[in-house]
């Protein structure tokens, strides 16, 4: 009997965290995408390959503007581990200036390396590919836009945005809340300011 109390609590604690990942609640219908480290294995999956690097090519694009920014290298490296923080480059006020041109001109200011990316909008599986307007109604059910995604040194295994939210603790297909993972502008960040700690101090990131 004591096994079997056991066996039962351990499976219960073990279906915690997946719940926690679908993010879903407070009426909002939650929509399917992809999370991945990299395009090959985004691939791997049966996504035609085009389509996984162009997701890819957006995350990272979009990887500058997001990513939290901190003051010095020492205090991203507490949050996200030795070697996986770079140097920041100066975000330019006007838009149209290319992420190449950006890149050349440092901040001052240190980020997290792109660990994974999560694709937006559901892949074509068995590299069926849709045509525009099968696409563009697929965008249109889907509102979340393809993005960079981290791992924090306190939780190497989970998949989180930007903001600190936790979308995946393994690769493939995840049910997410798209008000949970819309890009925002980068900010400064303080050390012990990301990952699963942080994230406990603000449930607020589950909430709804």
């Amino acid at each position: 009997m004591t096994t079997f109390k056991r066996s039962k609590t351990a499976r219960l604690i073990m279906m915690a965290p997946a719940a926690g990942m679908i993010l879903a609640g407070c009426g909002e219908k939650p929509v399917q995408v992809q999370v991945f480290n990299t395009p090959d294995e985004c691939a791997a999956y049966y996504n035609p390959p085009a389509e996984c690097k162009a997701a890819f090519e957006q995350a990272k694009a979009l990887h500058p503007q997001v990513a939290p920014r901190y003051s010095s290298k020492t205090e991203c490296e507490a949050d996200f581990g030795s070697g996986q923080c770079e140097t920041a480059p100066v975000l330019a006020a006007n838009t149209s200036e290319q992420p190449q041109q950006q890149s050349q001109q440092s901040s001052g200011f240190f980020m997290p390396m792109m660990m994974g990316f999560m694709a937006g909008q559901m892949l074509n599986r068995g590299g069926m590919t849709a045509n525009p307007a099968q696409q563009t109604a697929s965008a249109s059910r889907n509102p979340v836009p393809s993005q960079p995604l981290y791992k924090s040194r306190d939780d190497r295994t989970t998949f989180r945005t930007a903001t600190n939210t936790a979308v995946a603790t393994q690769p493939g297909p995840a049910s997410i809340r798209p008000s949970a993972v819309q890009p925002k502008p980068a900010t400064l960040a303080r050390r012990g300011g990301f990952g699963a700690q942080a994230a406990s101090r603000n449930t607020s990131s589950y909430g709804g």
